[in-house]
């Protein structure tokens, strides 16, 4: 029997969350697009959310790269810029609410 996957591969950064990026912190589409997310689905409060985790895909090795998923990125802790979550609007919305924090090395 095979389980859900609560995690997702490596994937090129949805539109919700490069306008997120460039209205918050002013990043470019240029440099957005060079960027990759993990997620992983999860709860904040009482509601669902998918976890996000975005990184800089040039800072791991190819073998890190290929076994990517949110838990080792997470325990890697190397690339990452920038992490937040998903939740998904209300139903009288067709967009999600995307909330992003920084983790840029300064």
């Amino acid at each position: 029997m095979k389980l859900w996957p609560f995690t997702k591969p490596v994937q090129q950064l949805s539109q919700e969350l490069r306008r997120e990026l460039l209205n918050t912190f002013g990043v470019a589409a240029e440099d957005s697009a060079a960027m990759r997310y993990v997620s992983k689905r999860g709860r904040l409060g009482t509601g669902n959310v998918n976890r996000v985790y975005i990184f800089n895909p040039t800072a791991l090795s190819d073998q890190e790269l290929a076994s990517a998923n949110y838990q080792n990125l997470t325990a890697l802790n190397k690339g990452l810029l920038f992490t937040g979550h998903i939740m998904k609007g209300p139903e009288t919305s067709k967009s999600n609410m995307v909330v992003l924090y920084d983790k840029r090395a300064v």
